[in-house]
């Protein structure tokens, strides 16, 4: 039963950001349950919490991280579908993009991430994935690597993905996943695709599965 309404809710996704915005056809009906099979197929997808695509045409929870650092949602690049987020006006390592996850993610588990980055400076960049963090039992806030890379190739999109566990019996204060390039503090960057689910088993969207579906609803 989880897995038809986890297989629902991606399909209900997807079918957004191509856009169809018309009421599916019989012939369309068909195709999105041959796609259904396809995801089917793929062994213990887990229950997207959180998917940020911008396909929406907006920011979807995310916000600039760092004075004068600014945000925009902008169709000149993206690593599925026409939209990502550019982050510009960086003066600070840790300067970036975030987004918060304190009423969203829970004290005794453990959730798989990925995002996407990309980077057009001419030469391979140093990027992280960072969860800021505060429980009550910290006397300070904290800082947890999720995923850093040194080298990210410029033009090309890369995914930053690993596992966060949150400790069982702590009260969560604070908790912000963010998007740093701690070695450049004038470096901007593309970010799109944010996929967060719960379990050590992750979930990613890849080109391949958007054009599968882009191919079936047409």
């Amino acid at each position: 039963m989880k897995k038809i309404f986890v297989i629902c809710t991606i399909l209900m996704f997807l079918l957004f950001i191509v856009g169809c915005a018309k009421a599916p056809t019989t012939e369309q009906l068909q195709k999105v349950e041959e796609v259904k099979r396809e995801v089917a197929s793929v062994p213990s997808v887990p229950n997207a919490l959180v998917i940020t695509t911008f396909e929406s045409g907006k920011e979807e929870g995310w916000t600039a991280r760092g004075d004068n650092v600014k945000i925009l949602v902008t169709d000149k690049e993206a690593h599925t579908g026409k939209y990502s987020l550019y982050v510009s006006g960086r003066s600070n390592g840790w300067h970036g993009a975030q987004i918060q996850l304190k009423d969203i993610l829970k004290p005794g588990k453990v959730y798989s991430i990925s995002v996407w980055v990309m980077q057009k400076s001419g030469s391979s960049q140093y990027l992280g994935l960072t969860m800021q963090r505060k429980y009550d039992t910290d006397s300070n806030t904290q800082y947890d690597w999720i995923k850093h890379e040194n080298n990210v190739p410029s033009g090309k999109w890369v995914e930053l993905s690993g596992t966060y566990e949150i400790p069982a019996n702590v009260s969560i204060l604070d908790l912000t996943l963010y998007v740093e390039a701690p070695s450049n503090t004038t470096l901007d960057f593309y970010i799109d695709d944010l996929v967060i689910v719960e379990g050590k088993t992750g979930f990613r969207i890849t080109p391949e599965l958007y054009e599968l579906v882009a191919k079936n609803i047409k």
